[in-house]
């Protein structure tokens, strides 16, 4: 006789506070403000990139120096923009 395969699966939700945005790479300070640092994948150290007034900034400045280290394929906070893209095609040398 076969054994009957459980098929329950638990999922497990984050709480997040109505008035908190959650970004990639953004830390919210004790005091208010957020800062952010990411990882240089070259050097392997921690590059602070500062401390700004909102979450949007900080995952702004995050996204930038995200497509600066990891190219087209970086995992971004914000979808990119037609400016990033000619940014990016000015930035190819032929």
């Amino acid at each position: 006789m076969a054994k009957k395969k459980n098929d329950d699966v638990t999922a497990t939700a984050v709480v997040v506070p109505p008035n908190e945005v959650r970004y990639k790479g953004v830390r919210k300070r004790p005091w208010g403000t957020y800062g952010a640092e990411i990882t240089n994948p070259i050097e392997k150290v921690q590059v602070w990139l500062g401390t700004f007034k909102t979450a949007e900034e900080v995952a702004r400045a995050f996204d930038t120096t995200t497509r600066m280290y990891h190219g087209p394929k970086a995992k971004l906070n914000f979808p990119p923009t037609n400016e990033d893209n000619l940014e990016n095609a000015n930035n190819i040398e032929t």
